[in-house]
């Protein structure tokens, strides 16, 4: 971003995780992170579920899913320039949540033929308050770290909700010993909007999946020429 290096409170970050016993053929986990700093004006937390079933050596999937809360003080918010040509780096308050699921599937057919999938929608959204802009970066005190910032983007700073959508299909096939062939079909779906809404994240995923749809095909053929 530029601009000045602003002094930094301690924070705390602890976290915690539990998984099963990978021997099974059903392997459960749970992990937690936290964040607090800012002098308790920021805060985060994040919570990561997952859930992986090996049925046999050929056939293994996986579902996981993470969630977080995120509350910033501190977010970085944009850097205007006034008419003297002056910059103003600024900063403002962000409410933030986040979800994302992970899907993923493989199976082998034979030693020498196989298929990956995998698959992710991900939806991300905020919205923004209290703009500032630097005003004492190395002060002791928080508050004077900060001082308004008189312009129109501040009595409506707005927020953002980012909705993406990502998959690829991957068969592999290793016709002679070194030599493979790679049939590949990627999928993506993405938009954005510049406030969060107001419908929740199965609405927003609704959304995701019925906007168009990219795709994409690749070939990829490798040769090995023995001696």
């Amino acid at each position: 971003r530029g601009g000045p290096a602003i002094r930094q409170d301690p924070y705390i970050a602890p976290w915690t995780g539990i998984e099963g016993d990978d021997r099974k053929p059903l392997v459960p986990s749970f992990w937690v992170n936290y964040w607090r700093g800012d002098q308790g004006r920021s805060e985060s937390l994040k919570l990561e579920p997952a859930l992986e079933l090996k049925v046999s050596t050929r056939f293994t999937s996986s579902l996981s899913a993470t969630w977080e809360r995120n509350r910033n003080d501190t977010q970085y918010f944009g850097t205007f320039t006034d008419s003297s040509g002056t910059p103003h780096f600024t900063f403002a308050h962000l409410e933030q949540k986040t979800l994302s699921l992970t899907w993923r599937l493989g199976y082998t057919f034979t030693p020498n033929t196989s298929l990956q999938v995998y698959a992710s929608p991900f939806v991300s959204k905020g919205t923004y308050a209290d703009v500032r802009e630097v005003g004492q970066a190395s002060a002791a005190a928080f508050p004077a770290r900060y001082q308004p910032y008189a312009d129109s983007v501040a009595a409506d700073p707005g927020g953002f909700n980012v909705q993406e959508f990502r998959s690829n299909v991957v068969f592999r096939w290793e016709y002679r010993p070194g030599s493979t062939l790679f049939l590949v079909w990627s999928q993506g779906r993405e938009g954005s909007s510049p406030v969060e809404g107001g419908k929740s994240f199965g609405g927003d995923f609704g959304d995701l999946f019925r906007r168009r749809a990219n795709h994409t095909f690749l070939l990829k053929l490798s040769y090995w020429f023995a001696r």
